[in-house]
Parts: C-alpha cells; sequence; structure tokens
C-alpha cells in the first residue's frame, strides 16, 4: 500500500513538473501569441479602439487604448490565429486590416502586429 502511495505522488509531481515546464507541448510562450502593440507616433493624446478577429469569425480581443503623445503599448496578445483586425482613432470611421505576416520570418517568434497612428492616419507594421 505504502509503494503505491509513493508510485502514485513520484508520477504526479513528475507529470506537474513537466507541465510547468512545458515539456513536450511543441511551440509555446510567444510563438503561440500575437502581440498587439499600438504605437502613437503624434503629440497628441489619442484613443484607439482595437478589436481583433480569429480565423474562425470570434472575437479574440476588443480592447481600447488611451495613448499618450510619442507613447506605446505592448500589454496586450491574443491567439496565434488572427484573421483580421478592426481599429478606429477617436470613435472615427473604422478601418478592417487583413492579418497577413508573411512579409517578414519570424522562425519560432509570432508575428506581432503593430498599429501605428500617424497624423494623416494609421498605418500597420509587423515584427517579431
Amino acid at each position: 500500500m505504502k509503494r503505491r502511495a509513493l508510485l502514485s505522488t513520484a508520477l504526479g509531481t513528475t507529470i506537474v513538473t513537466f507541465g510547468c515546464l512545458g515539456v513536450g507541448r511543441g511551440q509555446d510562450g510567444e510563438g503561440t501569441t500575437v502581440e498587439i502593440i499600438p504605437r502613437n507616433h503624434t503629440d497628441q493624446e489619442v484613443s484607439l479602439q482595437v478589436a481583433v478577429y480569429a480565423m474562425d469569425g470570434s472575437l479574440l480581443l476588443d480592447h481600447t487604448y488611451v495613448l499618450p503623445g510619442g507613447q506605446g503599448d505592448e500589454s496586450k496578445g491574443v491567439e496565434n490565429r488572427v484573421d483580421h483586425l478592426v481599429v478606429s482613432i477617436d470613435g472615427g470611421s473604422k478601418r478592417r486590416h487583413e492579418y497577413a505576416p508573411n512579409t517578414i520570418n519570424c522562425s519560432r517568434d509570432g508575428e506581432d502586429v503593430q498599429i501605428l497612428v500617424e497624423s494623416d492616419g494609421i498605418s500597420f507594421a509587423y515584427s517579431c
């Protein structure tokens, strides 16, 4: 009986340890996450509404960033199954952007999307 309890405890500890270390999970961490990185390149504070949609149409993120002039925010990320983003500044017209980061090669890391607020509008870029 004691041998069975000891074996169960040892096996449970091994499974928990492997789970915490991420052993056997393939790509994890940054590789499964797309960071959403808005940056305000103007000198005025802006309110940036960002909605990120998955390939199956589900909503992955719906967040409003308040960005002082010259500031960015790297606090949000979503699962690496992004289809498109819908973005607007200060409640204005919405702009849809198809997520297509094939212009860069990030190898294991996820392709992060930068939303760049400029004085003449919004642009998008990708980074690793």
